[in-house]
């Protein structure tokens, strides 16, 4: 497992939106850890049509926070 950073990703609200209250995106950001080659897609609206995969610990200027719990 990797720690993932505020800016990172893992943490970003883009980050598997399509599906972002799937079990382990829940537990990415409620323990801020990933596996180090989990991958998923990025769902930022300047981003989407390029259909990028990107690993948790990625990130990019468009990082915005997943909203609390």
């Amino acid at each position: 497992m990797t720690a993932i950073h505020n800016g990172q990703c893992g943490l970003c609200t883009h980050f598997g939106e399509e599906h972002a209250n799937s079990e382990k995106l829940v537990s990415i950001h409620s323990t801020q850890q990933a596996p180090a080659d989990f991958v998923d897609s990025c769902g930022h609206p300047k981003l989407i049509s390029l259909h990028l995969k990107v690993t948790a610990v990625s990130g990019c200027d468009g990082f915005t926070p997943v909203a609390a719990a």
